[in-house]
């Protein structure tokens, strides 16, 4: 299938700015679609995910998750929060990235609970280095941590995510689900997988991405499992609608 991209110019506070748009057959294909689709990646990362669970156990001092780290060959590519009680990292390996949450008793100063997560909001330095370009261990905690860290845009971004779970119901053609997301505003910046019995778009709306994920059944034609993702792995076209909303809100 071939990429259908439409380039839509708009006048944002006096200065033209050109917005890829993906017209309705679009599919992408800039790569292998999996390297964007959430439900690929996490499949393939899972074995990796859990060993770095296994390797960052609890009861330890903050200065060993660090060392532990960079044992085991990944970069520290920032420092969201550096607490007493908490401690957030951004870390990188390859095309690989997580986030490091590890939470301290104030007492003995040990973790009492450290969790790995996908990455999905990631910091410039943390980009970068996904990119292959050189970054250091970063010299203090991350301005405006809140836009990157895990922890708190899951928290900011729940209700949003809900929503789009209960109008995205079950039991629809699969151009029902273009039309709805349209029809509330969110723009479909990626077609990552389209198949008789499965759909994947990759959607913004301001500072917000999302993944929908639509099984189809091939007999009815009609989706039995709507999934909603937080979108850890964007497409280029994703990346540049966020860019061009994060510009047009700095105008404002």
């Amino acid at each position: 299938m071939k990429i259908k991209a439409v380039l839509v110019s708009i006048i944002l506070g006096g200065v033209s700015a050109t917005i890829p748009v993906l017209a309705a057959d679009s599919t992408t294909k800039a790569g292998n679609p999996g390297d964007y689709s959430d439900r690929d990646r996490m499949k393939s990362s899972a074995d990796e995910k859990k060993q770095l669970e296994q390797a960052l156990k609890t009861g330890e001092e903050k200065d060993f998750y660090r060392r532990e780290l960079e044992t085991m060959g990944w970069q520290i590519t920032a420092v969201n929060y550096n607490k007493p009680d908490y401690l957030e990292y951004e870390i990188v390996k390859g095309p690989s990235t997580y986030e490091v949450q590890a939470t301290f008793d104030k007492n003995s100063r040990k973790a009492t609970k450290v969790d790995v997560e996908w990455n999905m909001w990631k910091a410039d330095a943390t980009e970068r280095a996904l990119k292959g370009q050189k970054v250091d261990f970063p010299r203090g905690t991350t301005t405006n941590a809140s836009r990157y860290s895990e922890r708190d845009k899951m928290k900011s971004t729940k209700n949003e995510k809900t929503k789009l779970e209960q109008v995205l119901k079950t039991g629809e053609e699969k151009d029902f689900y273009r039309r709805e997301l349209e029809k509330i505003g969110w723009q479909i910046t990626s077609v990552n997988h389209d198949k008789p019995d499965y759909v994947e778009y990759e959607i913004v709306k301001g500072p917000s991405t999302y993944e929908v994920q639509l099984d189809f059944d091939k007999d009815s034609h009609k989706a039995n499992k709507v999934s909603v993702s937080y979108n850890g792995w964007k497409a280029d076209t994703t990346n540049k609608a966020l860019k061009a909303n994060q510009d047009r809100q700095a105008r404002r």
